[in-house]
């Protein structure tokens, strides 16, 4: 590839540029470290969740799977950073409480209503 993707990151505070230079083909992967199921899925499934939206593995024999797993690399990155970020910062990421009412039954009621 002639020009690899790169990403920058900028707030109020800071300004953080990602770039792949150093990042070399065999080292890519579709499967990044910071996709898949979260980790509050996989405890509150009791390990047993089964990841069907898994990638593919990429296709080194063209430009577009190489692509492909340079903008994984690139996710990863900018992933791990904001995380570091907002845990450095004593922010918590909230997570919406389960509801036992299921929203579906009131799509269904207002749609017999028509």
């Amino acid at each position: 590839m002639d020009q690899l993707p790169s990403a920058v990151y900028t707030s109020p505070e800071t300004t953080k540029k990602f770039s792949l230079e150093n990042v070399q083909k065999k080292d890519l992967s579709a499967d990044g470290t910071t996709t898949g199921p979260s980790p509050y899925l996989i405890e509150s499934t009791n390990g047993q969740y089964l990841d069907k939206d898994k990638p593919a593995p990429l296709d080194m024999n063209s430009d577009m799977g190489i692509l492909r797993g340079y903008v994984t690399k690139l996710q990863d990155d900018i992933n791990v950073y904001l995380t570091q970020k907002i845990k450095a910062s004593g922010s918590e990421i909230d997570l919406p409480e389960e509801d036992d009412d299921d929203s579906n039954d009131n799509d269904q009621d207002d749609q017999q209503n028509e």
